[in-house]
């Protein structure tokens, strides 16, 4: 009975890795990283700076999209932040964490 217990929990741990695993790996964990407060960092230029100043601290990303292309190591995304097309170009910092390289208004 021990053992048959101890196979279970074993299932499951496993599974749990595997699909945390998927998850810091997939889209949706790097539109999560994906805030005002960092696009405010990283603007490309002068006009996207204004631009995302002008945003309250309320105002979230809206309709992030897909992965739209790059590498293994960068990659583009587009989100909408009131109504206006900002293109995400992100970089793998580590195996599991993605980050902002810079924005900028489409």
């Amino acid at each position: 009975m021990k053992k048959r217990k101890l196979l279970v929990f074993a299932i499951i741990a496993v599974a749990l890795i595997f699909l945390g695993g998927i998850y810091l790996n997939s889209d949706i964990y790097v539109t999560h990283q994906v805030n005002t407060k960092e696009l405010k960092r990283i603007s490309n230029d002068k006009t996207t700076y204004k631009f995302l100043i002008s945003l309250s601290n309320s105002t979230r990303c809206k309709d992030t999209s897909d992965f739209q292309g790059g590498t293994n190591k960068n990659a583009y995304y587009v989100t909408t932040l009131n109504k206006q097309k900002i293109g995400v170009h992100m970089y793998k910092a580590s195996l599991f964490n993605w980050r902002i390289k810079y924005v900028e208004k489409q």
